[in-house]
């Protein structure tokens, strides 16, 4: 039988991302997931997917750490980017 295939999702704990994921999933990937922090995201439901304990490995990552996302996206044919980095609007007057 041949590997399955495998693709990574950032922000793999978000709205959107987390229905790619349950279908990606379905659909027979392996699923390489980036969150960005455990302990203040939850992101347990990821892990309640069908065939999740199988084939979806979260990887913690931070959009600006390269090492971190080039590990999460190592072995992937593809990466479908929805995460988004933190944006700050402190000293600023009018966003």
């Amino acid at each position: 039988m041949s590997e399955m295939r495998r693709v990574c999702v950032t922000g793999a704990g978000g709205f959107i991302a987390s229905w790619l994921v349950k279908l990606l999933l379905s659909k027979g990937y392996k699923v390489h997931g980036t969150i960005r922090d455990p302990s203040i995201e939850d992101n347990s439901h990821l892990m309640k997917l069908d065939k999740a304990t199988e084939n979806l490995q979260l990887f913690i990552a931070d959009l600006f750490d390269y090492n971190a996302i080039k590990v999460a996206i190592s072995g992937c044919e593809g990466v479908f980017y929805l995460a988004s980095p933190p944006i700050i609007f402190t000293g600023i007057s009018n966003p």
